[in-house]
């Protein structure tokens, strides 16, 4: 037996455009730091003021800084520039660190896994949405398709009992 749709209806509207806002929310956090990981200036984070944030998903209070960024090959130094990551404990070495240039208002720290991971999160969400829309459109052409093939309907004449038996 073959199924006949795929069981998208009207009412899966609402988690179809969750997902997707979802993905796209992931995709915007995560782009601009990914390219600035990977393109950034690199340089030196030196903190200076360090404030206790929320609790994370695991329950530990994370800190987020301020502090100073000076590149690596002396160009340009930023002052009270904003460190885009948490931290355990406040550092107190210079990290490795990277801006998007003279101009920028934040540092993020090298590592690329604070990047992908909300980058597969978003992947994910649009997974569901990919599928209902595939699905709902495949079955909106499959309807289309099988009016078009119909066979059409004999005229009949409104006024005819239609076909009397015979004796």
């Amino acid at each position: 037996m073959t199924r006949t749709n795929s069981g998208v209806r009207w009412i899966h509207a609402f988690p179809i455009s969750i997902g997707i806002a979802a993905g796209i929310f992931m995709y915007s956090a995560a782009t601009p730091r990914l390219i600035t990981q990977l393109t950034g200036v690199e340089g030196t984070f030196s903190a200076e003021i360090c404030t206790w944030g929320d609790f994370d998903s695991e329950g530990d209070r994370r800190m987020s800084c301020v502090g100073d960024f000076t590149a690596s090959d002396g160009s340009f130094t930023l002052s009270e520039i904003e460190i885009d990551g948490t931290f355990d404990d406040r550092p107190t070495a210079p990290m490795a660190a990277r801006v998007s240039g003279p101009s920028a208002d934040h540092a993020v720290q090298t590592d690329l896994g604070t990047s992908l991971a909300p980058m597969g999160v978003g992947l994910t969400a649009f997974a569901f949405p990919a599928w209902a829309l595939t699905a709902a459109t495949r079955d909106a052409l499959d309807r289309r398709r099988r009016r078009r093939n119909r066979p059409p309907e004999p005229e009949v004449d409104p006024n005819s009992w239609g076909p009397l038996p015979t004796m």
